[in-house]
């Protein structure tokens, strides 16, 4: 009996521990559920999403599970694909060089469904580099009371951040960064944003904060609030719009913090004490600010520096005040790029000359004014990576010594005025990975990179380049970008043969560079980007140029001679290429049939070309196209050939024949952002395109020189912050004008940029409006060649213009800019053409009587004159009075006798 008991008790024990450890047979349903709830409200266009099938939710990817209870206690979706958080997934645009992220493709999108509030027990939430629609975080995530690490940077939120996450008390982990992006549209930008920071301080378990591009606003007492957390080792605030630096801290809390960044907030003050009593701090980034004063000798309080960033700042005594630096032993980076040292190279020996020498990694000293030559004390600093001497004045050779630096993977000397050879030098730098020597005076040649196997970056332009001496030369290094931008390749420019070698290249730029011969077929089929403007290149290009380079995202060929672009791409296979640059050359418009297979072309630049007729057909059914240049050539566009262009927001069509007035009701199927049709002849009639009203997003508009005769109208979209309507016919009063549209601006919550109003030579009149000056985003205005009078407004935002030229032409204007005085010159000047004009009128009336005299004594002549001479007309002219007479004279009997009748 006692045995069996035991066993009973033994069974039960066992049972009850197992389920205290909770011994998991998979995920829990109602967790299962809000999973796949989740998963119902998200686009998934990489499949991330594919294993979240079946019952046990443990094993799908991204989903973690306790292996004691079986709770789902982490959800990991981070996007590890994006290369770039500060691109917006929402659209893929076009700007500069290579910068569309193709981690987009992997982000998934859409909302974060409720359901997930039954994950009670998450710990870890990481959604990271994915696109939530520009929604704001939602407020259900302060309910997850167990969560220690939420990392939500990169993915899509705006609004204001939620205060509910000040309920997160163990919470160790919080990273809301770059979830900032600008409107293209709008003008302005979409962000995260604080109006108080005081419930960061009830998150007393943090130990990182990232909020990079989170904007600080109405949050005064954001440092006191940091400092209330008791276990913060790092801050980053990058970029929030701080704009101060609170003086005082009566008591310093952060006894672990190790990094502070406080990078790009527009802070102007001296930095304060409280700083440098943070002794702990390893990684202090104050750049990008306007930080001022004395070089703070208290920095030698924080021994344990490992990083300072003071950019930007301008301190006193150039390089005598950066001195202390100099017993920073454990000191590995210093930025002092833009601060002002002013002072030669060599100085600065004494700063590097300590421990300072041994510890040194990254140096970076761009644009802070040093002069001389290149010192040989640089070569003794062994242990540098990475060097920066860009923008600055220093001459000469680069001396051998830098040779020495044997581990530096990074050297920059951009625009100085550096001259020799780089052999001796930098040509032994075997570690070299990134070189940009551009903008001096140095002499290149394939000996001088002989040694450089590693070499990935080499940006050679505005140099004298001879590369081309052998034609078999095989360069040590594969390089991913190589710029050689204006250069002179030697004595007959031509392609570089070795460049067929470069099997990894991706990025290529040989614009002007008086290059002649197509070399096409030569080049490696890796390249993402080629830029050859400005050569000499004739002819047409060669077939398939595109099957050649299938990688190409980037083409720009303007200014060459190149007469024919036919079948750039053949087979049908998909293009990559989304910019393509084509203007100053001699095309044709039956030579762009072949642009219409540029499925993924977005920018289209065919300006100042011989392009005749109507829009050639390929360029219609560009639906992804978004940039679209034709100026200069004698096109006539109409609205049909825009009708298939959806994405267009960039259109440029000046100095051609417009037909895009033939219906008042179209409505186009793009939203422009900007439209210069300036120098255009707008067909049938020259007025304002009616579909203009359409277009509320425009934000730049040129209809100058178009001969537009009518008012201005008042439905052009409030949002404008370039209109330039100058040389045309309008005649409008101004202060009409002003209230009519223009006004709109004053409330105009879009105005962030600068606004430009050019309406000079036409016909406007009366005073110039006081309104105006209310403009207060308005940086360049001119009203030259007009009708205007009175004196011009003083108040506000007019007193920011000086210049007396965008006055001219309206001789009754006075007032500063203009030399005339209001109260003594415009009333001499009013009185004297209202005395010219009374003159001019007594004139006008003489003339009038005189030639009334004149042309009644010279008809009369010649009636009686004729009469005179001619007996035939004599009597027939007497017979047709008596007649005329006869007739007037029974009339008159008549009447008066019906008259009488009735009395």
């Amino acid at each position: 009996m006692g045995g069996r008991t035991t066993l009973l008790v033994l069974t039960f024990s066992l049972t009850v521990l197992s389920i205290e450890l909770g011994i998991s047979h998979g995920c829990r349903e109602t967790e299962r559920k809000a999973l796949i709830d989740f998963k119902r409200g998200l686009h998934d266009p990489s499949n991330r999403l594919s294993s979240w099938v079946g019952e046990d939710c443990c094993a799908w990817e991204g989903v973690g599970c306790s292996n004691i209870s079986g709770h789902v206690i982490k959800l990991d979706l981070r996007n590890r694909r994006r290369m770039d958080l500060y691109e917006d997934c929402s659209r893929q645009e076009v700007y500069y060089l290579l910068d569309d992220d193709p981690g987009c493709n992997w982000a998934v999108r859409g909302d974060i469904t409720p359901s997930l509030r039954s994950l009670q027990q998450l710990n870890r939430l990481d959604l990271s580099g994915n696109y939530f629609m520009h929604k704001p975080i939602p407020k259900f995530l302060g309910a997850f009371r167990r969560l220690t690490y939420l990392n939500l940077s990169g993915a899509g939120f705006v609004g204001r951040v939620p205060d509910q996450l000040g309920n997160l008390s163990t919470l160790q982990h919080l990273d809301l960064s770059y979830n900032f992006y600008l409107d293209d549209e709008g003008g302005g930008f979409f962000c995260l944003y604080l109006e108080n920071t005081r419930w960061i301080s009830m998150l007393t378990s943090l130990r990182h904060l990232n909020m990079t591009r989170v904007r600080f606003t109405n949050a005064a007492n954001w440092l006191q609030d940091l400092n209330a957390l008791p276990q913060i080792q790092e801050i980053e605030l990058r970029g929030c719009d701080l704009g101060t630096f609170p003086r005082s801290l009566s008591h310093v809390n952060f006894t672990s913090l190790t990094t502070l960044d406080l990078r790009g907030n527009d802070i102007n003050s001296t930095i304060p004490d409280w700083v440098f009593n943070i002794t702990s701090l390893e990684f202090l980034y104050l750049g990008g600010n306007d930080l001022h004063g004395f070089f703070p000798v208290s920095v030698t309080k924080l021994t344990s520096l490992r990083a300072l960033d003071l950019s930007g700042s301008v301190f006193q005594d150039g390089f005598m005040q950066v001195a202390p630096i100099s017993n920073l032993c454990k000191l590995q980076i210093l930025y002092l790029s833009q601060v002002p040292i002013n002072d030669v190279l060599a100085n600065l020996e004494m700063v590097f000359s300590g421990c300072l020498r041994n510890s040194m990694e990254e140096l970076n000293l761009r644009g802070t004014q040093l002069s001389g030559s290149f010192p040989d004390w640089l070569g003794n600093i062994k242990n540098l990576k990475s060097l920066d001497l860009s923008f600055n004045s220093l001459y000469g050779s680069v001396p051998a010594s830098i040779g020495n630096l044997s581990l530096l993977q990074h050297l920059v000397l951009y625009s100085n005025d550096l001259n020799g050879t780089i052999s001796k030098g930098i040509g032994q730098l075997k570690s070299l990975v990134y070189l940009d020597l551009k903008s001096n005076s140095l002499s290149l040649s394939e000996d001088d990179l002989a040694n450089l196997s590693n070499l990935k970056y080499l940006d050679i332009s505005y140099n004298f380049i001879e590369l081309n001496k052998s034609d078999d030369w095989i360069p040590p290094f594969r390089l991913q970008s190589l710029f050689m931008h204006f250069c002179q390749i030697g004595p007959t420019p031509q392609f570089p043969k070795w460049l067929r070698t470069q099997t990894t290249l991706r990025q290529l730029d040989l614009s002007s560079a008086s290059i002649k011969d197509m070399f096409f077929d030569r080049l490696p089929s890796s390249l993402e980007y080629l830029d050859l403007r400005n050569n000499y290149l004739s002819g047409h290009l060669p077939p398939k140029i595109l099957n050649m380079m299938p990688r190409l995202k980037y083409l720009y060929l303007s200014n060459n001679k190149i007469t024919e672009v036919k079948d750039m791409i053949l087979d049908g296979r998909p293009s990559s290429l989304e910019q393509l640059d084509l203007s100053y050359n001699s095309l044709h418009e039956s030579q762009l049939v072949s642009l219409g297979n540029l499925s993924m072309l977005r920018s289209l630049n065919l300006g100042s070309n011989n392009l005749k007729g109507m829009l050639p057909e390929g360029i219609k059914w560009l639906k992804g196209l978004t940039y679209l240049y034709l100026y200069n050539n004698s096109l006539r566009l109409s609205e049909d050939d825009l009708a298939n262009l959806p994405s267009l927001k960039y259109l440029v069509i000046s100095y051609n024949s417009i037909y895009l007035n033939k219906s008042d009701d179209w409505i186009p199927p793009f939203q422009l952002n900007t439209l210069w049709m300036g120098f255009c002849q707008i067909l049938p009639m020259p007025q304002f395109p009616k579909w203009l009203r359409t277009q509320t997003n425009l934000r730049e508009l040129d209809l100058s020189n178009t001969g537009i005769k009518e008012t201005i109208p008042n439905w052009l979209p409030s949002g404008l912050q370039y209109l330039d309507l100058s040389d045309n016919k309008i005649t409008e009063d101004m202060l009409l004008f002003i209230k009519g549209s223009e006004i709109k601006y004053t409330t105009s919550k879009q105005l962030s940029i600068d606004t430009l109003i050019d309406l000079s030579d036409n016909y406007l009149s009366g005073n110039i409006p006081e309104e105006l000056g209310n403009l207060h985003g308005l940086r360049s205005l001119n009203l030259s060649g007009n009708y205007l009078i009175g004196s011009i407004p003083t108040g506000n935002q007019l007193q920011t213009f000086t210049d007396p030229s965008i006055y001219t032409g309206n001789p009754y204007l006075c007032g500063p800019p203009l030399p005339i005085n209001c109260t003594v010159n415009i009333a001499k000047a009013i009185e004297e053409e209202q005395n010219e004009d009374s003159s001019e009128s007594r004139m006008e009336t003489l003339w009038l009587y005189t030639s009334i005299t004149l042309g009644f004594i010279t008809g009369f002549w010649v009636i009686c004159r004729s009469l005179l001479l001619r007996r035939t007309w004599r009597i027939t002219y007497f017979r047709a009075i008596d007649n005329m007479i006869g007739k007037l004279y029974v009339v008159m009997v008549v009447t008066v006798a019906k008259y009488r009748r009735k009395l």
